[in-house]
């Protein structure tokens, strides 16, 4: 049965399962304060973060930071399901207090996005999942005891598989491809300037037709959504940063009009341009 849950920035803790018989994907990417688990039950899928496209088979946990721009697809049609945790740092502040010897963050200070749980602590990683399910469904004082503590383990055993997985090099590599890792670079340079899929194409000496159809098949990203990704991270950072106008913001980050931008930032962040500022500027 596929969760009908939205997950919303303005939850501390957010925690969802969901299996889809067929094949589902994000309409859109998406950026926020939080931290994010994501747990592959069964199925495979392909999971874009930031520059990098990764496929996720059943096992496998994605770690994604805040601040990074990700969206999953399928790779076919096939069934799926899933687990998907958010959290923000202040969440585990009080615990962090407590074991101050004890990173808990730690496995998303380490350079892996994903990485497989090994056989024999698959149960442990989904035993913990369902355990916070049931206590999510309560809002009783020691409900909300559970769901920190659980967090807590969690994240410590999967500190030890982050490293376990680094040093045995068992991380998934990216999928890549040279002509679209220079794509990605130009636009990554270009983002403020007036881009379109006929005028990269004849940078790179290749077809329109090509070029959309290598883009789509290595990222399962169109080259519009992959241009507005880029252009809604330098967004964000002038949003918090300075005290730039909207509309010069959009200019700035190559949105045509300041409408189009407030629809592809509210699409990708679940704020407004001007409620992001108000929640995140650095003062």
């Amino acid at each position: 049965m596929e969760s009908k849950f939205v997950y919303s920035p303005h939850y501390e803790f957010f925690i969802d399962k969901a299996h889809r018989d067929a094949g589902y994907n994000m309409r859109t990417f998406h950026v926020h304060k939080k931290y994010e688990i994501y747990y592959q039950i069964d199925g495979t899928r392909q999971y874009y973060i930031n520059e990098d496209t990764y496929l996720v088979n059943a096992g496998s946990i994605v770690l994604i930071g805040t601040d990074e721009v990700h969206k999953t697809s399928s790779v076919d049609n096939n069934s799926h399901t899933r687990y998907v945790l958010n959290f923000n740092r202040e969440y585990l502040d009080a615990l962090s207090g407590v074991f101050p010897d004890i990173d808990l963050f730690e496995c998303f200070e380490m350079g892996l996005h994903v990485f497989p749980i090994q056989l024999r602590q698959q149960a442990l990683i989904e035993t913990y999942f369902e355990r916070m399910i049931a206590a999510a469904s309560s809002d009783t004082p020691e409900h909300a005891a559970e769901k920190k503590l659980t967090l807590a383990l969690l994240l410590i055993a999967l500190n030890k598989s982050a490293r376990s997985a680094k040093e045995k090099a068992t991380a998934p590599s990216r999928v890549s491809n040279k002509t679209i890792d220079k794509i990605q670079s130009y636009i990554s340079t270009h983002y403020k300037d007036d881009l379109s899929l006929s005028l990269i194409a004849s940078q790179f000496y290749i077809s329109p037709y090509y070029l959309s159809h290598l883009f789509k098949k290595m990222t399962n990203l169109s080259i519009v959504e992959y241009i507005n990704s880029v252009r809604l991270m330098a967004a964000k950072n002038l949003l918090e940063t300075t005290d730039m106008k909207v509309t010069a913001v959009a200019e700035d980050t190559g949105f045509s009009t300041t409408a189009h931008f407030s629809r592809v930032f509210k699409d990708g962040t679940g704020f407004s341009p001007q409620q992001y500022r108000k929640t995140f500027q650095r003062k």
